[in-house]
């Protein structure tokens, strides 16, 4: 198969604006929801462990230093902080996470008419969500014992799911450097999602919502749901394109 045959094979991937087109770039098989699932599992459980680990063992050194930090913190509010943290805190709220996901994704298909870019950022968002809920409900962390400048839908304080969330951005530094290989656009990526991610993880220990090894944990869980989403859909987007190509030329 020459470079123009291929090129003619994936060009319906990519141009074509027809809704069949697009039907047929969907990768995903039900061994692909399977290994969602055994990702679910292992990351929840590993996280479980650690907040067992962090609300046990190491109660009295990190959860030490975690309360000297939230109490430093409130010592250190004003109105313009606490007005700047409020919306540092929105950056990842969950409407504001659903609502940029929904956008981008709509943004990608009609761009590029296939499935990979908008998967990845559904699905790690999807997936951070359902870890982070079924770890926050088992550890049920307290709240730090300051005033706290939220209500919090949910009373448990491990992992943070602000951070964990805003983490999940990165997908869209991945569709940067699978777009591009100019070095500016890459690094820019990256650092736009460090800095989101560290303006969300000190914004929540700033009202009082979380403690530091909460907010540790939360970019971490996020980083790891990344990870695992983008291995299962771009194994499920290469799967699906050599289908194409045996079916194409036998």
């Amino acid at each position: 198969m020459n470079l123009r045959s291929s090129r003619e094979l994936v060009a319906p991937f990519r141009r074509s604006r027809s809704p069949v087109s697009l039907r047929r770039s969907w990768p995903l098989q039900w061994s692909d929801l399977g290994l969602f699932v055994l990702a679910f599992a292992l990351i929840s459980g590993a996280w479980i462990g650690l907040g067992f680990l962090v609300t046990g063992p190491l109660e009295r050194s990190v959860g030490d230093l975690d309360r000297r930090i939230a109490a430093s913190l409130v010592d250190h509010r004003t109105g313009t902080w606490d007005t700047l943290s409020h919306w540092g805190s929105m950056l990842s709220e969950a409407t504001t996470a659903i609502v940029v996901t929904a956008v981008v994704m709509a943004v990608m298909l009609r761009r590029w008419r296939r499935w990979r870019e908008p998967l990845l950022m559904a699905a790690a968002l999807a997936l951070e969500a359902s870890c982070f809920l079924t770890v926050t409900l088992v550890v049920a962390r307290d709240r730090p014992d300051v005033p706290h400048l939220d209500r919090p839908p949910i009373a448990s304080s491990f992992p943070s799911g602000h951070t964990s969330s805003a983490m999940t951005y990165g997908a869209f530094a991945i569709v940067v450097f699978l777009s591009t290989r100019k070095r500016w656009p890459r690094i820019l990526a990256v650092v736009l999602t460090l800095a989101v991610v560290a303006v969300v993880g000190l914004a929540r220990m700033y009202r009082g919502m979380h403690f530091l090894s909460d907010v540790t944990a939360g970019a971490l869980l996020g980083l790891v749901c990344l990870g695992a989403t983008w291995f299962i859909v771009d194994h499920a987007h290469r799967r699906h394109f050599d289908q194409a190509l045996r079916r194409e030329f036998g």
